[in-house]
């Protein structure tokens, strides 16, 4: 008699489905979405440093203040999840307040540039007002630095999400300091598209580290 070998358990052809946490989907398509709108508005901002172009400031406006928006609500579903996932500073109290703060201050110092930039007329003192701008923009910079040092020790992202945001927060402040002290429009244009290419990189980063 002979016996054929049974396998003690098949192998399954069931599709395996991934999770991805909140924090990851939606708040990485936000920075990425975010970032992308950003560096289109940057873009289009050059030209308008001779000319205030109807057609193209139109443009430059509805996607630098949408880019803003967005970048400041991901910041939400980054910091809480869905009250049935923690975000990516876990329950770091510190980190969650950062992460909010920082979109809170990121969306009110932006929109600021905006209304001194293009929606008031030209001034002649506008020392006050750069002062709450430099001040804004130094919050801006510890709170992101404070989430990314919170996000680095809570370990719930791993690989090289952990790290992502430490990462843009060197980008960005290296770009900030170029485009605060240089006035050659080509260096500080290259400055702000190499800080919008980072935030897209951290939420391809986020997506892609979320999926398990």
């Amino acid at each position: 008699m002979t016996h054929t070998a049974v396998p003690l358990s098949a192998p399954s052809r069931a599709p395996q489905h991934t999770h991805q946490p909140v924090w990851a989907r939606w708040g990485g398509a936000g920075i990425l979405l975010g970032g992308a709108l950003l560096l289109i508005a940057t873009v289009l901002e050059v030209p308008l440093s001779d000319e205030l172009i109807p057609g193209i400031f139109s443009a430059f406006a509805m996607f630098f203040l949408g880019s803003i928006v967005v970048l400041a609500v991901a910041m939400i579903p980054l910091a809480v999840g869905d009250g049935r996932e923690l975000g990516i500073a876990g329950d770091r109290v510190v980190g969650r307040f950062a992460l909010l703060a920082f979109g809170a201050v990121f969306l009110t110092n932006q929109t600021l540039y905006f209304v001194l930039t293009y929606a008031l007329p030209p001034i002649g003192d506008n020392s006050g007002a750069s002062l709450i701008s430099g001040v804004l923009g130094i919050a801006q910079f510890a709170l992101l630095l404070t989430a990314s040092v919170s996000v680095v020790r809570a370990g719930i992202a791993t690989g090289a999400a952990r790290w992502a945001l430490l990462a843009l927060t060197v980008v960005a402040v290296g770009s900030g300091l170029v485009a605060a002290v240089s006035d050659d429009l080509a260096t500080v244009t290259v400055a702000l598209v190499s800080s919008t290419v980072s935030q897209i990189v951290v939420g391809l980063t986020f997506l892609a580290a979320g999926r398990r």
